[in-house]
């Protein structure tokens, strides 16, 4: 083979390779698009679905060990039933790279941690009417079961002024340090109006607190 035609093969290779790597819909390097769970917190015993939508076929896998999971296709669906705090991983390959992403699902089985709920000042929600701030929060169902019951209500550390909060009908005004049970089994997911009376040194839109944010700590029926 002369010079020439060596030349022109290895020329028509690269280009080949080239095409296969950066053609449409093609790439050497797998990828992930999405990968989501919904809700992200349940009750003991609950469902939550993983969706996603990758490059190419992939493995789940999780942490703590699921038997049930494992080879998957590159977009779809699948119902998982944690009895514990689980960490799901999806994982694909092409052209010897691998990628993943990593998403959590809690568990509640008796009354949680406390997790705050709230909105910047800044959120569409906000009015200022000149003597008090509120915000309009969502608990939405993507992210809380709809058995999650709220156990209590209370003010993040730090916070040293009343809010007056309002959800599913009940409404309690709740002091530093003073958790509120008014609230109690109520589901979690929903709206939630928060909101707290001006100091005579705030003024809307300026000195007023940057968010509003309660603690909310939730539990499940027995």
């Amino acid at each position: 083979m002369s010079a020439a035609a060596a030349s022109d093969g290895a020329w028509r290779l690269g280009a080949t390779l080239l095409f296969v790597c950066l053609g449409p819909g093609l790439g050497c390097s797998p990828g992930i698009q999405g990968f989501r769970v919904e809700p992200n917190v349940i009750c003991g015993g609950g469902q939550a679905t993983l969706s996603w939508i990758a490059s190419d076929d992939g493995t789940l896998s999780s942490v703590p060990p699921d038997a049930t999971l494992g080879p998957v296709s590159a977009t779809g669906t699948r119902a998982v039933t944690p009895a514990a705090p689980t960490t799901y991983r999806l994982t694909v390959a092409r052209w010897g790279k691998t990628a993943f992403r990593e998403i959590g699902v809690e568990v509640v089985s008796a009354p949680a941690e406390a997790k705050p709920i709230g909105a910047s000042v800044a959120d569409p929600s906000t009015t200022c009417d000149g003597h008090t701030l509120a915000v309009s929060v969502d608990a939405p169902a993507a992210a809380w079961d709809a058995r999650i019951q709220v156990a209590s209500v209370g003010l993040a550390a730090g916070v040293n002024r009343t809010y007056h909060v309002e959800h599913a009908g009940r409404s309690a005004d709740i002091s530093p340090g003073a958790p509120s049970t008014v609230f109690a089994g109520l589901p979690v997911q929903g709206s939630w109006r928060l909101s707290t009376p001006l100091a005579p040194t705030e003024v809307c839109g300026r000195n007023v607190p940057r968010s509003l944010i309660i603690e909310v700590a939730s539990t499940c029926p027995k």
